[in-house]
């Protein structure tokens, strides 16, 4: 009886070893720091509520600061603009990066990239602007974007290639630091469109009643994700700890905040 009590206490012992290495954290969080990289340009998903405000808010800030309670972390943010996320991180000057940043297979050739929301794409004109109505509209046309958004790279350049096969004018891009520059020249009718994500461009809508319109949603099977240096027990520790923050409720808990379907949140977070 003493040595079944004794091996029933090694194998208790050891699943305990393997349920705190699931859920222990990252190898990055040093000196009960998790330093964060994002553009708090990005609304709903981070922002500042004012100009002034030092620290960002939004449905990523919100996770990112989860992520650090479950790491037994401080989060620390370092604001960029979009296209300096990818070189900081891999400058190391932060941990990870959560920042409205889609995950896609080139981005992953360099660094770990965990989903964890769903999105859409689309293309966004001004209210009286009803001519643009699909991507093909854009011919001829000048469209707004974010300076290393991928909007470009996976729309814009394909879509031009077609259009020029086609012997008609191709999209003229204007490159803008921030979603908010771009969207502000479609108010003030210097281009004719800009691209954003669904939940952004309600915001925007949101913010600028009857001034803007979604002129088309691409279909999308694309994920906002967090990306890290790659490494697998990195990875591991924090795609364990997104899934414990779902079966805990965290996720729903988040969508009610900001009003959108928690369906959104159910990614597979090792994709």
């Amino acid at each position: 009886m003493l040595q079944l009590s004794l091996a029933s206490a090694a194998i208790l012992a050891a699943l305990s070893c393997v349920a705190s290495a699931q859920t222990s954290a990252p190898n990055f969080v040093e000196n009960g720091e998790l330093v964060v990289c994002t553009t708090a340009s990005f609304p709903p998903l981070t922002y500042r509520a004012d100009p002034g405000d030092t620290a960002p808010i939004g449905i990523d800030i919100d996770v990112a600061t989860e992520l650090a309670r479950r790491f037994d972390a401080t989060p620390k943010y370092q604001t960029t603009d979009f296209s300096g996320l990818l070189p900081s991180l891999s400058a190391g000057r932060c941990d990870l990066i959560i920042s409205g940043i889609y995950i896609n297979t080139e981005r992953r050739k360099t660094f770990s990239g965990i989903s964890y929301m769903q999105s859409t794409t689309a293309i966004i004109t001004a209210a009286t602007n009803t001519d643009i109505t699909s991507p093909e509209d854009l011919s001829g046309k000048v469209i707004a974007l974010e300076s290393g958004a991928y909007y470009n790279e996976e729309q814009i350049v394909p879509l031009n290639a077609e259009l020029e096969a086609a012997g008609k004018p191709a999209i003229q891009v204007r490159d803008y630091p921030t979603p908010q520059e771009a969207t502000q020249q479609v108010m003030i009718g210097r281009v004719d469109a800009t691209m954003s994500e669904g939940t952004e461009a309600a915001y925007r809508m949101a913010q600028a009643p009857g001034k803007l319109r979604v002129a088309y949603v691409y279909p999308s099977a694309f994920t906002y994700g967090i990306y890290i240096q790659p490494d697998e027990a990195n990875t591991q520790a924090v795609v364990s700890a997104l899934k414990e923050m779902k079966s805990e409720g965290f996720f729903i808990t988040l969508a009610e905040k900001y009003g959108l379907n928690p369906t959104i949140f159910d990614v597979d977070y090792d994709s």
